[in-house]
């Protein structure tokens, strides 16, 4: 069964996900905002997962990611565009990577940048794909 969690933070209007594998416990969780992670790690905590990994959709203008606090206190890994001109990540994501997360995984596609976006850097979609079309 698939775990998912929409979450949201009002002050930037932003939407964080929690995606995860409940036979297995393992999870990622995708734009996670830095004032919220105390939250979503409550929540990892409650529904016992284990968090692999914390995704990146862009670089953020709407607010600060809270990745690098999550790896701290999980030891999950931080994952990005390749294209985002960001330093410090632990994998650089392009087109057609595939994370895994138990036997759920998540495509990554390649998507234009908006004109809100922080900066011209290209962006990522993850595409959820089920264990049938793995």
């Amino acid at each position: 069964m698939l775990v998912f969690r929409q979450l949201f933070d009002p002050p930037s209007s932003t939407y964080t996900y929690l995606l995860a594998d409940r036979v297995g416990g393992s999870a990622v969780i995708i734009d996670p905002v830095f004032e919220q992670v105390r939250r979503d790690k409550a929540l990892i905590d409650e529904l016992g997962l284990t968090l692999l990994y914390s995704l990146e959709t862009h670089v953020h203008a709407d607010h600060v990611t809270g990745a690098w606090l999550l790896r701290q206190q999980t030891g999950c890994r931080i994952a990005l565009s390749a294209d985002s001109g960001a330093e410090g990540a632990d994998r650089y994501l392009v087109a057609d990577d595939v994370v895994v997360f138990g036997s759920r995984n998540l495509q990554v596609r390649k998507t234009p940048v908006t004109p809100m976006a922080a900066s011209p850097m290209s962006s990522t979609t993850a595409a959820w794909r089920s264990p049938a079309t793995a």
